[in-house]
């Protein structure tokens, strides 16, 4: 039925479309080509896009809707029910498909097939479980596609990306539900439904964008220049080249002025540099803003010396004000400042408190109200820049929220943005950890806390496929969570420690808060002076790291893409999970995997250079067995 000789049924007319026996064929000016079949049932059409003779995705649309009486003419096909209106029209290399109801509980549901074994799928959402490429995902039909706290979705971006060169593009007004692998295995099925944190809408809704290239670099430059976006800036040179140093996974919670000045020191005194992050519980009460008199007595002078040290001090900030803070609960109670949900309630559970409250990002006067004390915090104590945490809009006040917007038709998702806004008047020395169509900022994304374990499940190996995913949804300015993890479940040890260090050598930044030398094991492996070599080697490369991101700005092309990306054809390199490049000529395949000395290379197309000797030359596509004892990083340049 999908098969490419399809098309020997069909006479094509340039700009127009052919309705024979059922069929609807619509076909643009760049010779992508929508076929539209009636299914056996007579509920829905079964639908492909094609680029010339090739087919690059399908699927069924109107699954269970009566629609067959679609009418089409040279440029759109169209249906107007009772219930219901459909539209598809030819858009810039694709379609546009947009249905809308005026009765608020109709649903839609358009179902693709991923074909799995046979296509590659990239993008999606930001996941605990970080599969990649992503047709391995499971999601629920029955939650929410926004941003949110459970299942680490911070970054649930509305765009798919398939190895043949199609994508979908998802408009952020949707009230989306996504179910891939779940009601029907090798199928993702797009919801649209005013439920959840979907509320004061007029209308049922769901519109998206099928396009179709010639690959899938191709095509993703596509949707970076029409719907994605590029980023505006990069983050501050200095935390690029020099590695962040932060109290969390080390002290957690029990921190002081004196504790921050021996971690600096200690640090100062092994050879390193770079930045300080004070990490969270410094506040006399979550959300004041205001240093713990005894516990940080000395901060401002604290700081002053890390300055003089040439060391930059960072420090937490999170959008929840607890209720130990009653004044300020009081004030913000009085004023509207905070987030409540359809019952008034403005009770807020987040990981420091059942009872906390969320300040209202939609509201103006409330961020003025949150962004003063920061600007008087930062002023007093001489901070050069924040950690943002937090952001997502579900799960922390009991849904659905309720927010001051003209257009609730961008709720819940509008709160991340607004809050992404607000914090970026703090410049290019901040971190923020969620994001919904907030690209073009100069700063770093944050993967989600990762734990000090080796696999996909929040472990090492998910550090490289978050980072794929993040660059492949239109983020490039990615900072890699914490070396070593945040020692959730486990403790790491010095071994991941070690390839956790080098994994992110290519990576845009490095974070430290664990320490080799606090290791038994530090002298037995020499762990300090490889860890030393790494940041050493990452310092080297940082101009290249810098052109990267200029290239991001520039022309959308990812700062660490996928290997396919030197050759989008080639079917192992589309595959590949494990290994990722720094712009479009350094390939980097990280140990990651306990106790071994050796890993499987794949080196597509091209002439490589072995980083290690700089001698040894490789001629791709080549797969190879590389020794890597626990002091090499496998990294290899194409010439």
């Amino acid at each position: 039925m999908w098969g490419t000789n399809y098309f020997g049924c069909f006479i094509f007319l340039f700009g127009t479309s052919v309705h024979t026996f059922g069929h609807n064929v619509l076909k643009n000016s760049e010779d992508v080509s929508f076929v539209m079949i009636p299914t056996a049932s007579g509920l829905g059409y079964d639908v492909t896009v094609y680029k010339g003779n090739v087919d690059k995705i399908h699927g069924t649309i109107g699954v269970d809707v009566n629609f067959t009486d679609v009418q089409c003419d040279s440029r759109a096909c169209s249906l107007k029910e009772t219930n219901f209106t459909v539209t598809i029209i030819t858009v810039s290399d694709g379609f546009r498909v947009q249905w809308l109801s005026d009765n608020i509980d109709f649903q839609f549901k358009d179902c693709f097939d991923l074909q799995k074994g046979e296509l590659n799928w990239y993008g999606g959402p930001e996941i605990y479980q970080q599969e990649w490429p992503i047709e391995k995902l499971n999601l629920s039909g029955n939650d929410p596609y926004v941003v949110r706290k459970s299942s680490n979705f911070a970054v649930p971006e509305r765009y798919w990306l398939n190895s043949n060169g199609a994508y979908i593009y998802h408009h952020e007004r949707n009230p989306l539900y996504i179910d891939q692998n779940i009601e029907e295995n090798g199928k993702i099925c797009f919801i649209g439904k005013n439920t959840g944190p979907y509320i004061n809408r007029e209308r049922a809704y769901l519109t998206y964008y099928l396009t179709a290239l010639n690959n899938p670099k191709e095509a993703h430059l596509h949707a970076v220049e029409n719907y994605l976006g590029k980023p505006e800036g990069h983050p501050n040179e200095a935390m690029i080249r020099q590695p962040i140093w932060t109290t969390w996974a080390k002290y957690k919670k029990y921190i002081n002025d004196s504790i921050v000045r021996t971690f600096a020191y200690d640090i100062l005194d092994h050879g390193f540099t770079g930045q300080i992050e004070i990490d969270e519980d410094w506040e006399t009460c979550f959300g004041s803003r205001i240093f713990k008199p005894e516990q940080f007595s000395n901060i401002t002078n604290v700081i002053a010396d890390l300055h003089a040290r040439n060391l930059r001090v960072t420090l937490w900030a999170a959008p929840f004000i607890n209720p130990e803070c009653t004044d300020l609960v009081k004030e913000g109670e009085e004023k509207g400042y905070f987030v409540k949900n359809t019952n008034d309630s403005m009770t807020t559970v987040w990981w420091e408190s059942e009872d906390a409250r969320q300040i209202d990002f939609t509201n103006p006067q409330a961020v003025t109200w949150y962004t003063n004390r920061l600007i008087k915090v930062q002023n007093e104590s001489g901070v050069d820049g924040f950690k943002f945490d937090a952001g997502d809009t579900t799960d922390y006040v009991a849904q659905p929220g309720v927010y001051n917007v003209e257009d609730q038709e961008l709720v819940p998702n509008v709160f991340t943005q607004n809050y992404i806004e607000t914090v970026s008047q703090f410049g290019d020395l901040i971190e923020v950890r969620s994001a919904f169509r907030t690209t073009k900022y100069p700063f770093f994304l944050r993967m989600i806390d990762k734990d000090s374990v080796w696999g996909l499940d929040d472990g090492l190996q998910s550090l490289v496929t978050t980072l794929l995913q993040l660059n492949m949804v239109g983020y490039p300015m990615v900072l890699p969570d914490m070396i070593g993890g945040n020692g959730y479940r486990a403790q790491p040890t010095l071994e991941l420690l070690i390839r956790w260090t080098q994994a992110t050598v290519f990576m845009p930044a490095m974070q430290f808060s664990y320490l080799p030398w606090d290791f038994a094991e530090n002298d037995e492996l020499n762990a300090t002076e490889i860890v030393r070599n790494m940041v050493l080697l990452h310092e080297k490369y940082s101009p290249d790291i810098l052109s990267a991101m200029e290239r991001s700005i520039s022309d959308g092309v990812p700062t660490n893409p996928p290997i396919w990306w030197i050759d989008p054809t080639d079917k192992t390199a589309l595959e590949n999970f494990d290994e990722f490049l720094l712009g479009e000529n350094i390939l980097v395949a990280p140990v990651m995997v306990e106790g071994t000395t050796s890993r499987e290379v794949y080196l597509p197309n091209g002439t490589w250079i072995d980083g290690n000797d700089n001698e040894t030359t490789y001629n791709g596509p080549v797969s190879l067995t590389y020794q890597a004892p626990i002091d090499v990083l496998p990294y290899f340049i194409k010439q």
